[in-house]
This record gives structure tokens, C-alpha cells and sequence, in this order.
């Protein structure tokens, strides 16, 4: 197999979560530009590309169940049994913990957590029933293991995606079913936009051992390898793209 072979996504089905903006829309747009169909979910409305009719746009809800159900459907009926799972919708509140509302906190762990296993375990039940190797890759962060000031309750949610990587890992194993994380460092995205163009931006270009920031391409290598053969024996593990920062 050559590398090319061994990396490839051609013809494969992905679903992709928050996938109108952000890291999101890099993967969806990479993966389109390799030749796999791509079923892009966003909780907004998400302006079509032209992808040659390899994305399928969804509007949905990953909190609720019934919109989590009618993403898979949706999916198999348009392109068949999906192959990859991108569990990478998430939110985020710049709160210090002593001003965190159980608000805030129930709307982080709904999407962050609750919706990320509602999507990863539809996604596995379709897979075993169909009797089909897959893989699913969840979107966790430098900051669940890392102290960030302003960052709890994210943070919490994100040591939490992580725990469930490897559990789910475990679990699905026998189904040849791969589940593995990517975790960023800091890259601008309109998650942490009003973060990133202020004063901290520099600080922590600082502090990290390349001196800058994430650009989105960064990702690129590590979202092909898991979602293709190259990473065949691979399942449980997270993989910091970070420039070093948490060094």
C-alpha cells in the first residue's frame, strides 16, 4: 500500500459535528477535497460550498436526540452506513469559576459532553448493526489537562470528552470500532475569537515553545490519519497538536 493508499478517505462517509465554522469547517472541507462525502452538521444554518456534491448540509441539534437520530438518517440515506465520526461541535463561556451560573454549566456539558456521546453512540450502534469497521474522533483540548484561569467549566467538559475517549474506546474495540481525540492548543476560531485578538494573544504566543498561535492546517495530518487506514491500530489515544504549549 502506498502512502497516498494508506491515508486515503476516498468515497468514505463522514459525518462531521460543528462543522459551519472553525475547526469544524477545515475538517469538512479537507475531507471534501480528498474525495470523501462529508455530511456537515452546524447548529446554524451552514452556506453551501461547492464540494463536486460530495457535502450534504445539515441544520441540527446535537443536545437532542431526535436531531442527533435524523443526522444518521439523513446520512445513510444519502450516501449509505457512515464510515468516520468528527464529534467536534462544542461551546464555550470565559467565566471564572467562582462566576460560573449552573446555567452556563448545564449548556457546556449538554453539547460538549451530552451531545458528543448521544452522537458517538448512534453513530456505533449503526455501525455494529451494519456490521462495519468505523471510527469516531472527538474534539477534546489542551485544557483538559491544563490550568487556563477563565476556563473551568470548559475545561471540565473537555477532561470529560477525553475519560470518554478511552472509555468508549475500550467498549467498542471488539466492533472494530477506533475511537480516538484530537486536542488542540490555542488556535483563533469564533470560539475563543475575543480571547485571541486581544492583549492575551501575544502572551501566549510567548509561552509556547514555536512562538505562535494554531493555523487550521496544523490539524490537517492528524484528521487524515485517523480517519483512514494509517491509523488501523490505533484506538484510546489523544493527540496534542499544540505547537508545544503544553510542554
Amino acid at each position: 500500500m502506498t502512502g497516498s493508499e494508506l491515508f486515503s478517505v476516498k468515497d468514505k462517509v463522514i459525518v462531521v459535528t460543528g462543522g459551519s465554522s472553525g475547526i469544524g469547517q477545515r475538517i469538512v472541507t479537507l475531507l471534501a477535497e480528498h474525495g470523501a462525502y462529508v455530511v456537515c452538521v452546524g447548529f446554524t444554518q451552514v452556506e453551501p460550498e461547492i464540494h463536486s456534491g460530495r457535502v450534504y448540509y445539515i441544520t441540527a441539534d446535537v443536545t437532542k436526540h431526535e436531531d442527533v437520530t435524523s443526522i444518521f438518517d439523513k446520512a445513510e440515506a444519502r450516501f449509505g452506513t457512515v464510515d468516520v465520526v468528527f464529534n467536534n461541535a462544542g461551546v464555550a463561556h470565559q467565566s471564572r469559576a467562582i462566576d460560573t451560573s449552573c446555567d452556563m454549566l448545564e449548556h457546556i456539558f449538554s453539547v460538549n459532553v451530552g451531545g458528543a456521546f448521544m452522537v458517538a453512540q448512534t453513530a456505533a450502534k449503526r455501525m455494529i448493526a451494519a456490521k462495519k469497521a468505523g471510527a469516531i474522533i472527538n474534539t477534546t483540548s489542551i485544557l483538559a489537562e491544563r490550568v487556563q484561569k477563565g476556563a473551568a467549566a470548559y475545561s471540565m467538559s473537555k477532561a470529560a470528552i477525553s475519560q470518554m475517549t478511552r472509555a468508549l474506546a475500550v467498549e467498542w474495540a471488539q466492533n472494530s470500532i477506533r475511537v480516538n481525540a484530537i486536542a488542540p492548543g490555542w488556535f483563533p476560531t469564533g470560539i475563543n475569537a475575543d480571547l485571541l485578538e486581544g492583549p492575551a494573544a501575544g502572551f501566549l504566543k510567548a509561552q509556547n515553545p514555536m512562538r505562535r498561535l494554531g493555523e487550521l492546517c496544523d490539524l490537517d495530518g492528524a484528521v487524515l490519519m485517523l480517519a483512514s487506514d494509517a491509523s488501523a491500530y490505533m484506538t484510546g489515544t489523544i493527540i496534542t497538536i499544540d505547537g508545544g504549549h503544553n510542554l
